[in-house]
């Protein structure tokens, strides 16, 4: 059985907390959170008759009152507010003696609230009463805040006042299990796989909810706030996409409601400009902040111009969908979309207000610049190294390095910086049915979807364990090189067949080959230390591609390469056609990746990167 009963109703009684349940466990923000609530609908006469808590379930105690089910964090806090304002409630004739809470966990519980200890110190002595001393102060801190002033006057007939006729008051929704209960069993239902609500949907209530406004204008009301309803739900649908959600985000697809990103960059704009928190909140920031804005609107107005409450609801969901027309049309632009996606993927979604900024007071043709520009600062080479001389130089992009000279530097992020706009401007200019950059791919990071930087020359220093991968390596570069019909390659064949055929692979017969064979191939594709680790000879591949492509030579990494995007693995399109030889004009082999190769590769990222390089503006 339930109802709706006033906290008054409550006094003189006796609250039991059991065993099973855990202690006092509030801190400074739920304390917060809730005297925020009960204040906001003091100054709020629209609000309704009574400010609902949320529900407490209680079982008949054998001996004398209650015991607490569900609602114990919320009781216990009250009981410290109405200590609080025991100086004012008594100032007004509010003299009735309080509720008794009782700890069973606890010995002496009993006599150290109603000795009120807490408000002397912080009282260690326990956990439970040394988060209690805590609210206490939290409640102390929250009062002697300048902006509620007034707020003990105005909370005291609201925690005190009864169901008469003009009364508003704060109520519980009360829940009386039967006596024959077992109550253990009515605690793990209400708290066990208890899911907290998301910021989200705490927004959509606050919003939403259709009995703060008068009965003469409930129709237009409703009529508006289901309109509201349906175009959340619309955004919501579209942020769930999986390509329009990785455009625009770094993060897993993981949030059940997508729409709370929107919410969170309104929440993080709103509190650079409205110092509504000292700190940001740990718990419900984005709830919080956009509570706070709908009550300055309510409050304050906006620019001089006093807010209905529908007029403040409707302010805050333009903001919204303003955010989502203007990534809607980005991801409808191919330009934008691959623009806007590279610089997300490289700085983070904080970048998306500058280019609304920018959007705001630049036609597209000027956001596009802004864009290539933006593109530029962040691949803009502005290294300096030292030569073997001790000598100072520039470093240049042919200079970058997987591994650098010392061994004790690299220049991987640049590198990898490089070849993620290499392949989204390639894929940009591609006509192949209007080709776009998958970013949602890109930034998987679940399973092995990781994305890391591979030798397209191998090079000699890993080794290969596994007996069955040793196995496939022979397998493969014996038949590469009967492919090139070499000569110089039949002693390296004969051995590697020899290998093979004794069934149990030698360990160190498996590197000697290796290193053979990594030797032959470098004196037939002009490679070297010195070249091995530039960014001509690297390009992107996930980590699952990569672990298969092993310390194989190019033919061999050409093989594996083509099967697996034959079998459905993505492939980047710059790495694709580095194992093509796309980018070498007339190749004279393809067996190998060889100095004209690596030439042809470098001037094309060159090409790319001096594009946005020189399209820099200054601030």
């Amino acid at each position: 059985m339930s109802r709706t009963i006033p906290l008054i109703d409550f006094f003189n009684e006796t609250f039991h907390i059991p065993h099973y349940q855990r202690g006092y466990r509030w801190e400074e923000q739920e304390v917060t959170e809730l005297l925020d609530d009960l204040w906001a609908f003091c100054k709020d006469r629209e609000s309704g008759d009574f400010y609902c808590l949320q529900p407490i379930v209680l079982k008949k105690n054998k001996k004398a009152g209650y015991d607490v089910l569900d609602g114990q964090q919320r009781l216990t806090t009250l009981y410290l507010l109405l200590v609080y304002l025991e100086d004012k409630r008594k100032e007004d004739n509010y003299d009735q003696p309080l509720f008794t809470i009782n700890y069973e966990t606890r010995e002496k519980c009993v006599e150290f609230l109603a000795s009120k200890r807490f408000i002397e110190c912080v009282d260690e002595t326990n956990i439970d009463f040394y988060y209690i001393c805590k609210a206490y102060r939290a409640i102390d801190f929250w009062f002697k805040d300048e902006k509620h002033r007034g707020a003990k006057a105005r909370l005291v007939p609201i925690l005190m006042d009864d169901k008469s006729k003009g009364n508003r008051n704060v109520r519980f929704i009360r829940y009386d299990v039967p006596e024959e209960t077992n109550p253990i069993d009515v605690f793990i239902r209400l708290n066990v796989g208890k899911i907290p609500l998301t910021d989200a949907e705490l927004i959509k209530a606050l919003l939403l909810q259709s009995d703060k406004y008068n009965s003469d204008e409930i129709k237009y009301i409703k009529m508006r706030l289901f309109e509201i309803a349906s175009e959340w739900d619309s955004i919501e649908y579209t942020l769930q996409n999986e390509e329009f959600w990785y455009f625009l985000n770094n993060q897993g697809n993981y949030r059940p409601t997508h729409i709370e990103f929107i919410f969170d960059m309104i929440a993080d704009k709103i509190l650079r400009g409205k110092k509504y928190f000292t700190f940001k909140p740990f718990k419900h920031a984005t709830f919080l902040i956009l509570s706070e804005y709908l009550q300055d609107l309510l409050d304050n107005g906006k620019e001089g111009k006093t807010l209905t409450r529908i007029e403040a609801v409707e302010d805050i969901w333009q903001l919204v969908t303003s955010y989502f027309e203007y990534f809607r049309e980005w991801f409808g632009n191919r330009t934008l979309y691959h623009y806007i996606g590279f610089l997300i993927a490289v700085r983070g979604n904080q970048v998306i207000d500058d280019i609304i900024h920018q959007s705001s007071i630049s036609g597209k043709k000027g956001l596009i610049k802004f864009l290539e520009s933006e593109i530029g600062k962040q691949i803009i080479i502005k290294k300096k190294r030292k030569d073997s001389n001790g000598n100072e130089y520039d470093v240049q992009l042919e200079n970058l390095n997987y591994e650098n000279e010392d061994q004790q530097s690299d220049d991987r992020n640049e590198i990898n910086k490089i070849l993620l706009l290499h392949n989204v401007y390639s894929c940009l200019k591609s006509d192949k049915e209007k080709a776009c950059f998958p970013f949602n791919i890109y930034k998987k990071t679940k399973g092995n979807e990781k994305w890391s930087l591979e030798h397209i020359h191998a090079q000699n220093s890993e080794y290969i364990i596994k007996k069955v991968n040793q196995q496939t390596w022979l397998n493969d570069h014996i038949q590469s090189f009967e492919r090139t019909n070499n000569n110089a390659f039949q002693e390296l064949i004969l051995r590697m067949k020899e290998i093979l055929s004794t069934g149990n692979i030698d360990q160190d017969k498996f590197e000697n080959i290796v290193i053979e064979v990594c030797r032959a191939t470098n004196e037939h594709s002009d490679s070297d230390e010195k070249n091995i680790h530039s960014i001509s000879n690297l390009c992107l591949v996930d980590v699952n591609t990569n672990s298969q492509l092993n310390n194989s030579v190019f033919d061999v990494k050409r093989e594996i390469i083509k099967k697996r995007e034959v079998a459905g693995y993505y492939i980047p399109i710059c790495t694709r056609n580095v194992f093509l030889k796309a980018y070498t004009e007339y190749s004279v082999n393809n067996a190998y990746w060889t100095g004209d190769d690596r030439e042809s590769y470098l001037e094309h990222i060159r090409n790319v990167y001096n594009y946005f390089a020189n399209s820099t503006i200054g601030d």
